[in-house]
C-alpha cells in the first residue's frame, strides 16, 4: 500500500511538473512552491517532498529546460537555478524546513510516513551535512559565494540543529565568508544583473543590497555565537567580530558582549555540572558509609546474641538459695540427729503434754511457773539464733554465688543488678507495698491457722 502511495503522488508531482513545464522556469518554480507550501502546511510531508522533487533536480531529459532556457549548457542544472531569487530563496527554505521536520518525526512516525529506508537516507543526508553539498551543487552552479545568504543562514541553522558535530558546520561558514569582503550596495548593477533571461550566476552571492547585508549579519551572527562557541572557539569568535568589515563598531560591542554572557553561562554551567558530580559523589560515599557501619553494627548485634546465648543455660541455671555443699547450723543439727525429717509446728507441744501426764500418772511434783517462764525464755532465744545463723550462711551462699557468677558471666551480673533494681523500683510505689502487705497477711493468717490446727490436733 505504501508503495502505491508512493508512486501515485510521484506520478502526480510529475504530471503537475509536466503540466507547467512549458512555462517559464519563475513562474513554473512558484506554482509548484504553492502546492508543496500547502501540503506542509496540513503536514502532509512526502506529499509536499515529492512536489518539490521535479524542480530540486537535474531532469533525465533537457529538452523542455533548453527551450524555456533557450541555453544548452543549462542541461546539468536544476530548474530551480533558472528562477528569480525571491522564488529561489523561498523554494530552497521551505526545502530546508521540510527536512528538518522529517528529521523531527522519529524513527516511529517517519517509518510510517515514508518508510524506514528513504526516511533513514533524508536523516543521514541532514546529520552528516552532505545536504549543503547538494544545494550547491544542484541550484548554483558549484559556486558556494553564490548560494543566497537566506539559504545560507537556514543552511547554518539545520546543521545546528541536527548535527552532533559543528566542525562541517563551520568549514562549510567560513568558505562561505571568506568570498566575500565589503559589501557593494549597487541597487542599479543588482538590477541589471536580475534582468529577465538566463540569470548568470557570480561569486558575489546576490548581496549587493541591504537586504543581503542583514541576511550576511545573520550568517555572522550565527557563527560567531553559536557554531564557534559550540565548537569552543570563543578566542577564534571575539577575533572574528573584531576584524569584521561588515559590522559596525555598535553591533561589534553587541555581539562582543553576548560572546562574553554566553562564555560566562557556559562557565557556570560547567562548575554547576561539577558541583552536581561531586555532590552526587559524595552522596554515594556517604551511601557507602552508612551501609558499612549498619553491616559493622548488625555484625557487632549479631555477635551480641550469641555470646548472651552461650551464656543462657549458665546463668538460667544459677541457684540462690542453700548451696547444698554447705549445709546451715540447722541442717548440721538435724544430721546429727539422724534424720532429714523437718520438724512440725506441734511437735514442741508433745514433749509439754508427755511431761504433765507422766507427772500425773507418777505423783511426782510438776515444776513451778518460774522455771516454766525461763524456759519459754529460752526457747526463743534459741530460735532465734537459728535464724540468725540460717539467714546468715543464705547471705553468705548468695554473695558466694555473686561471686563466681560476676567472674564467669558479667551479663549476668548486670541482669541480676538490673532485676534488683527495677525490684526497688517496684517496692517503691505505695500501690506495690500496698499490695504486698495484703499477700503478706493473709499468708501469715493462713500459717497461723495451720499451726493453730496442728496444736490442736497434737493436744489431743
Amino acid at each position: 500500500m505504501a508503495t502505491q502511495d508512493e508512486s501515485h503522488l510521484t506520478s502526480s508531482s510529475q504530471s503537475l511538473y509536466t503540466s507547467t513545464s512549458t512555462l517559464p522556469n519563475s513562474k513554473l518554480c512558484s506554482q509548484i512552491y504553492k502546492s508543496a507550501s500547502q501540503l506542509f502546511l496540513t503536514r502532509r510531508l512526502q506529499e509536499s517532498l515529492n512536489t518539490l522533487a521535479p524542480i530540486l533536480t537535474t531532469p533525465a531529459t533537457t529538452d523542455d529546460v533548453q527551450i524555456a532556457n533557450g541555453d544548452s549548457s543549462a542541461s546539468a542544472l536544476a530548474p530551480i537555478a533558472f528562477a528569480s531569487s525571491n522564488v529561489r530563496i523561498k523554494v530552497w527554505n521551505l526545502y530546508i524546513t521540510l527536512l528538518s521536520n522529517i528529521v523531527d518525526l522519529g524513527p516511529e512516525e517517519g517509518k510510517i510516513e515514508f518508510g524506514q529506508k528513504e526516511w533513514k537516507a533524508i536523516v543521514a543526508k541532514v546529520r552528516d551535512g552532505s545536504i549543503w553539498e547538494e544545494i550547491v551543487q544542484t541550484g548554483y552552479q558549484a559556486l558556494e559565494g553564490s548560494v543566497d545568504a537566506d539559504v545560507i543562514y537556514n543552511l547554518g541553522t539545520l546543521l545546528l540543529t541536527h548535527c552532533a558535530s559543528q566542525t562541517l558546520n563551520q568549514q562549510r561558514l567560513e568558505t562561505y565568508l571568506s568570498t566575500y569582503h565589503q559589501p557593494d550596495l549597487d541597487v542599479a548593477a543588482y538590477m541589471e544583473n536580475s534582468s529577465t533571461g538566463p540569470r548568470r550566476l557570480t561569486r558575489n552571492g546576490g548581496t549587493d543590497t541591504p537586504k543581503d547585508l542583514a541576511a550576511r549579519v545573520k550568517i555572522i551572527e550565527l557563527f560567531t555565537l553559536h557554531v564557534l562557541p559550540q565548537n569552543g572557539e570563543w578566542d577564534y569568535a571575539a577575533e572574528f567580530i573584531r576584524l569584521s568589515e561588515v559590522l559596525d563598531e555598535e553591533r561589534k560591542e553587541v555581539f562582543l558582549q553576548t560572546l562574553d554572557e554566553l562564555k560566562d553561562e557556559k562557565e557556570r554551567g560547567n562548575q554547576r555540572a561539577a558541583e552536581l558530580q561531586r555532590e552526587k559523589e559524595a552522596e554515594i560515599e556517604r551511601q557507602i558509609k552508612e551501609a558499612e557501619e549498619k553491616q559493622k553494627a548488625a555484625s557487632a548485634t549479631e555477635k551480641t546474641q550469641k555470646i548472651s546465648n552461650g551464656h543462657q543455660r549458665t546463668s538460667s541455671e544459677v541457684d540462690y538459695g542453700i548451696d547444698k555443699s554447705h549445709p546451715t547450723g540447722a541442717t548440721k543439727n538435724r544430721l546429727a540427729k539422724g534424720g532429714d525429717k523437718p520438724i512440725q509446728a506441734g511437735d514442741n507441744k508433745k514433749p509439754k503434754s508427755s511431761g504433765a501426764t507422766t507427772a500425773r500418772r507418777t505423783g511426782f511434783p510438776q515444776p513451778s511457773s518460774s522455771s516454766k517462764n525461763v524456759a519459754e525464755r529460752e526457747k526463743p532465744v534459741s530460735s532465734v539464733s537459728r535464724r540468725i545463723l540460717f539467714f546468715y550462711n543464705l547471705l553468705r551462699n548468695i554473695l558466694r554465688q555473686i561471686q563466681h557468677s560476676v567472674a564467669g558471666n558479667p551479663m549476668a551480673f548486670l541482669r541480676t543488678i538490673l532485676f534488683t533494681l527495677s525490684f526497688l523500683l517496684a517496692l517503691s510505689r505505695q500501690d506495690v507495698r500496698a499490695r504486698i502487705q495484703r499477700l503478706t497477711n493473709s499468708s501469715w493468717q493462713k500459717i497461723r491457722g495451720t499451726v493453730g490446727m496442728g496444736m490442736k490436733v497434737s493436744y489431743i
